[in-house]
């Protein structure tokens, strides 16, 4: 599956420097400010460069870079819970089954921390993840009625969250800065002599 993504990051560094060595990878931890909505990995919006603006503005104190990928995931290898009912179906039933086998210290457990014990379990056979997030407060999107006679609508603009496990030339095949906020701040030059290439 091809798809756009979007990763939002410090304006820290030499833009060049950061497109040879790919995005940076978030690490989960338990704390509440430090968990991380889908565990660890590198985190991209699906092809929403507003929301990687104003994940932008309120992360980075309104100073940030926004790189632009091209990521290709095996649809074998990718958990999608915002698209593929089957799978969703899928990872409900394994949460389900996790609180009847562990009681009640997984009862309040949250995505995260069912992924990420997955992980350890040598359980979770993904490279990506993708989830929707309902809950982000963010402009709401416009609603648009499917027939005129009734109030059922739908969006055109969900708001997905994609985690990649790896970060790989196979899975991320560009990767460009694509914004910089404000207009014309420029990340700091540093020393940079070879970048690590990870892609």
């Amino acid at each position: 599956m091809k798809i756009i993504g979007h990763h939002t990051c410090s304006p820290q560094g030499d833009i060049a420097a950061i497109e040879v060595s790919g995005p940076f990878r978030s690490t989960h931890e338990d704390d509440l400010e430090k968990a991380k909505f889908l565990g660890t990995g590198y985190y991209f919006w699906d092809n929403h460069i507003n929301m990687a603006h104003t994940f932008g503005q309120k992360n980075y104190n309104r100073h940030y870079f926004i790189f632009e990928a091209e990521l290709n995931i095996e649809q074998s290898r990718f958990l999608d819970l915002a698209g593929d009912r089957i799978a969703m179906i899928n990872f409900k039933d394994m949460m389900d089954s996790l609180k009847r086998k562990l009681g009640a210290k997984v009862q309040n457990w949250t995505i995260s921390q069912y992924i990420e014990f997955l992980k350890l379990a040598g359980d979770f056979p993904y490279d990506a993840i993708r989830a929707i997030d309902t809950g982000l407060k963010h402009k709401p999107p416009i609603q648009y009625r499917f027939v005129t006679n009734r109030d059922n609508t739908t969006s055109f603009d969900p708001i997905f969250i994609i985690c990649l496990l790896k970060c790989d030339k196979t899975t991320i095949t560009s990767f460009k800065h694509k914004s910089t906020f404000p207009n014309g701040k420029t990340g700091a030059k540093q020393n940079v002599t070879t970048p690590r290439r990870v892609f």
